[in-house]
This record gives structure tokens, C-alpha cells and sequence, in this order.
């Protein structure tokens, strides 16, 4: 069976149940057959009831300062009683003993209202703030009160003491005395009024009362007292309280009815707090045995909807269960997206794959569309030389010499497909070839090499098919061909021969010496007028066949 957790409800019934009893024992202790032992049963009662009221507020109350103030009152209250049983028990007869330990009585008088007052300062603040500079100055008015009350003998403004007939002290009530009878009922009363004011929440606002019923009684306990002489009350000779009771009746009273209503937040109440928490958890004592659960606890055991946590606390551990069935189903949701998205990423992977490759192929097929036209002429020549008549060595080396051109014109445009610009090297290498064929047609040939320089691509192929156009022109009746490579800021090419023919297939004269810079315009000739108007021819074929 779980426990039951305890109410403040539970606490105070208990308490006023123990200082009900410690009445009656109070009484019984003064009939005869205590002769011994008067007052002295009852106190020690009181002594275990403060002690345990100081331990449950050391368990209940959360707030540090406060549970510090009212740990400090319980332990005031406790020196009370305890001097109470010195004086009337132990050092009744040492009137010396007697008047010191009134004295010290005095400090827990004077110190429990201060401490009921700063604990009630606290209410509603937080752990850490300050003291208040009234509190402060309070405090300091506390100090010199109880310098007072110590130093009686050198000036007697509290007590002063008389030798009775009997050779007992008569006491004396001087004007310090009334200062801190004042004092004390005024700060005390003035912790009601601040506990009253900080009732700001509904629930505690509506239960005022409580903690001010205890009070009043407190309060109508000393006007008896004082009213009978500030002696006891009694009835047929018997002592019905003490000055002490009331202490301990006043101030229990009032701060376990502050935590009754909630206004000192306390941690006790664990079934009702979990009945109204709605959450599915139990507290487990350090062996693991339940000791509490919650209102709508149940075991969710392997159920993967529910996620168990468990954190330690003094004593023992508290479990509970969070329903994470929505993140679940979210979860799940996400996987199923994540799937899906990944399909649809690697279709669109795919899909882009697919594009980048026919995106290539149109590019190559576009280039090569480009070099087959560009070579288009030189390929019909190849296939017209083959199908005509000759010998087959002398149609082969024709061939070789206009497929020379086809296959370094290919390479030069792919080259210049992946690069702006071309070094005239390449434009160089493409010549040599060239010309290594010429010279299987008994044609001698001479290159000359300039420094390599870094030129628009489109330039090297231009430059090469001005080469082409002439070799072409000139490969049948030509004996010699001297060409020079000059990278510079006027010229590219420089192409001589030996002979000046006419070539109608094509268009164009050639013409001794010719030159090349670097584009068909700046084509030049130094023998007639005639020859610079078929360069000029040569000019205008070049540039279609760039276009």
C-alpha cells in the first residue's frame, strides 16, 4: 500500500494535538503526586515539540532565508524552555543564578519578534534579495535592547531587585522594561500586518484568518496574564500557563497557519499536487519501493508512445512518463517525407544527369557539325581525287597533304573550344605537318619558328587556313616554300614561293611573296596591282570559310 503523503493540515493538527497534551501535563504536574517534578514534565514536552517543529520546517519550507528565520525562532523557543527548567528546577534556590538566568530569558523575548518580523519580510521576494534598510535599522534597535537588558546590573533601567523579608528578590519593572514590552508587541504586530499585506494571491487572501486566529488567542493569553499581576492565571491554586506558552503558542501558531494557506511555499502535499498536475509519475524511496503516485499514473511499461525519466531527489527518486506519441507519428511522418524526397532527389539526379549529358552531346555534335563544315571543302577534294584518274601513290600523297589539314584543323577548333586563347606553338606544329607532306610531293620546303606567344585561338585557326589556302593553290607547280612564324604586334605568318598561278577553282592569285599578321585584312603582296586584288579575293574566301 503507497503512503499517504502529509497535509499541512496533517502538521498542524499534530502540533496542536502535542501542545494540548503538554497543557494537561502542565496541570497534572502540580498536584501532589509530582512533588518533585513541577513544571519540569510539561517543558520538556514543549522542548520535543519545538525540536520537532524546527525539523519539519527544515523539511517543508523552500524559501532558504525564511526557513533560516524560523529555524532561528524554534531554536529561540527552545532556549526559552530550557532556562525555564534551569531557573524554576535546577538553580531554584541561587538567587544570583536566578536573576542571570532572567536576564537571558529576555534575549529570547526580544529576539523572536525581530526574526517573526525579517522572516516576514522575505514572503514574496526572492532567495536572494537584500534585507530591507528598515529591517536594518530594526535590527540595530534589537542589539542595543539586548545590551540593555545584559547590562541591568550597572544601571538598573530594566529590573531593579530588593531583598524580601524572606531573603528573596522582589522584582521591579523600570521604564526599559515597558521600552521593550512596547517594542515587541509593536514589531510583532507589525509581522501580522506585512504577512496580512503579502496575501496577494486569491487563495491565501481568502484564508487570512487562519494564521491570525492563534495570533488573537496569543494576544487575549497576555492581556489575562497582565491583567492578573503578570502572574499566571490559576484556578483553585493551580497555574494554568506560563508567559512561555504564549511564546511558543504565538509564533508556532502564526507561521504554520502562513504555511496552512500556502502564503510560505512549503513541499508537502504530494497527492494533491499530482492530482491536479495530470501527469502519469511516482516518487520511489532509495530502496525502489513506490511511495507515491500520481492521480492518472499508470504503468506504461514497453509501450514505445511513452518515454520513462527518472531524477533523483533526496530519499529517493521521482519516475515519470511523457507521452511522445505526436512526436512519433511525427517522426514517422518525416521518414516517410525524407524518403519520398530522396526518390525525388535521385530522379531529379537522374534527370540532370541525363540533361548535362545530351547537353554535351550537343555541344560535341554542334562542334563537329562546325568542323565538318569548316573541312567540308578540303573532304570534297579527298573524294574527288580518289574517283579521278592518276596513279594511286601520286592521288595518295595529294590526299595526305589535304587530310593533314582535316585532322589539325579538328584538333585546333576543339582546342579552341576549351580555351580563348592558343599558344602559336600549336599553329607551328600544324604548319610542320603540313609541310612534311608537301615535301612527299618534291616541293622544299624551309619554317622558321618565332618566339611562342599566347594569341585568341580563333587568330591560330584563321592564320592556318590562309597556310591551307595557299599550299592548296600553289602544291602542283611550286618548287620551293619558305614560311615564318613571327608572333608580333604587326605580323603572323609570312608565306614565299617560287611561282605565280592563277587558280580559278578557288578564287584567288597567288602571289610572291605573301604575308599574314594575324587576319585576312592586314594579307600583303609586292608585285602588281593585279596580285593585290587577288590577295584581296584570298581575304574575302578566308573570311567565309570562318564564318
Amino acid at each position: 500500500m503507497l503512503h499517504a503523503a502529509r497535509t499541512e493540515r496533517d502538521y498542524a493538527a499534530a502540533f496542536i494535538i502535542a501542545i494540548a497534551v503538554s497543557f494537561v501535563v502542565n496541570i497534572l504536574s502540580q498536584f501532589s503526586f509530582f512533588p518533585l517534578c513541577i513544571h519540569t514534565p510539561s517543558s520538556i514536552l514543549y522542548c520535543f515539540i519545538i525540536i520537532g517543529w524546527a525539523v519539519t520546517v527544515a523539511q517543508r519550507i523552500i524559501h532558504p532565508r525564511i526557513r533560516r528565520h524560523l529555524t532561528a525562532i524554534s531554536v529561540f523557543l527552545l532556549i526559552l524552555f530550557i532556562f525555564r527548567i534551569c531557573r524554576w528546577n535546577l538553580f531554584a534556590h541561587s538567587a544570583a543564578a536566578d536573576r542571570y538566568l532572567y536576564y537571558l530569558l529576555y534575549i529570547s523575548f526580544i529576539m523572536m519578534p525581530m526574526l517573526s518580523l525579517s522572516a516576514a519580510d522575505y514572503v514574496s521576494k526572492d532567495e536572494n534579495a537584500d534585507m530591507s534598510g528598515c529591517i536594518r535599522v530594526l535590527w540595530g534597535t534589537t542589539g542595543i535592547l539586548l545590551l540593555g537588558v545584559l547590562t541591568n546590573d550597572f544601571h538598573h533601567f530594566v529590573l531593579s531587585f530588593s531583598r524580601k523579608p524572606d531573603a528573596t528578590d522582589q522584582i521591579s519593572y523600570c521604564w526599559l522594561y515597558y521600552v521593550i514590552f512596547v517594542w515587541s508587541f509593536a514589531v510583532t504586530l507589525g509581522s501580522f500586518l506585512l504577512l496580512i499585506k503579502k496575501c496577494k494571491l486569491s487563495q491565501c487572501r481568502r484564508k487570512w484568518y487562519i494564521p491570525i486566529i492563534p495570533a488573537a488567542a496569543a494576544l487575549i493569553l497576555v492581556v489575562v496574564y497582565y491583567l492578573c499581576g503578570g502572574n499566571s492565571p490559576q484556578i483553585v491554586g493551580i497555574k494554568l500557563y506560563h508567559i512561555h506558552e504564549i511564546y511558543i503558542f504565538l509564533y508556532m501558531g502564526l507561521w504554520e497557519g502562513c504555511i496552512r494557506i500556502g502564503l510560505i511555499p512549503s513541499n508537502t502535499g504530494y497527492n494533491r499536487l499530482f492530482e491536479i498536475t495530470h501527469i502519469n509519475a511516482e516518487i520511489q524511496s532509495a530502496d525502489g519501493n513506490t511511495v507515491y503516485r500520481s492521480g492518472d499514473f499508470f504503468d506504461t511499461g514497453e509501450n514505445a508512445d511513452y518515454h520513462r525519466k527518472t531524477y533523483t531527489i533526496r530519499g529517493g527518486s521521482v519516475t515519470w512518463s511523457e507521452d511522445i506519441s505526436a512526436l512519433n507519428r511525427l517522426n514517422s511522418s518525416i521518414a516517410d517525407m525524407t524518403e519520398q524526397i530522396k526518390e525525388e532527389n535521385d530522379l531529379i539526379e537522374a534527370e540532370n544527369k541525363y540533361t548535362a549529358e545530351k547537353v554535351k552531346y550537343e555541344t560535341q555534335n554542334r562542334l563537329y557539325d562546325k568542323i565538318a563544315h569548316h573541312t567540308h571543302p578540303q573532304l570534297v577534294r579527298i573524294d574527288e581525287i580518289m574517283n579521278g584518274s592518276g596513279e594511286l601513290k601520286s592521288k595518295m600523297k595529294r590526299c595526305l597533304l589535304f587530310g593533314t589539314y582535316v585532322k589539325r584543323c579538328s584538333n585546333l577548333m576543339l582546342a579552341a573550344d576549351h580555351s580563348p586563347v592558343m599558344s602559336t606553338d600549336e599553329l607551328y606544329f600544324s604548319v610542320r605537318e603540313s609541310m612534311e607532306q608537301m615535301q612527299s610531293l618534291g616541293i622544299v620546303c624551309e619554317l622558321t619558328n618565332g618566339t611562342a606567344k599566347k594569341i585568341p585561338s580563333g587568330n591560330i585557326i584563321t592564320a592556318y587556313d590562309v597556310f591551307e589556302a595557299v599550299i592548296e593553290s600553289v602544291a602542283d607547280l611550286a618548287n620551293a616554300l619558305s614560311v615564318r612564324i613571327i608572333p608580333d604586334e604587326n605580323m603572323l605568318l609570312s608565306i614565299e614561293t617560287d611561282h605565280i598561278i592563277s587558280t580559278d577553282s578557288i578564287g584567288i592569285m597567288e602571289v610572291y611573296p605573301l604575308a599574314y599578321s594575324g587576319n585576312t585584312d592586314h594579307l600583303s603582296a609586292a608585285k602588281d596591282e593585279q596580285a593585290i586584288s587577288d590577295v584581296q579575293k584570298l581575304a574575302d574566301r578566308l573570311n567565309a570559310f570562318e564564318e
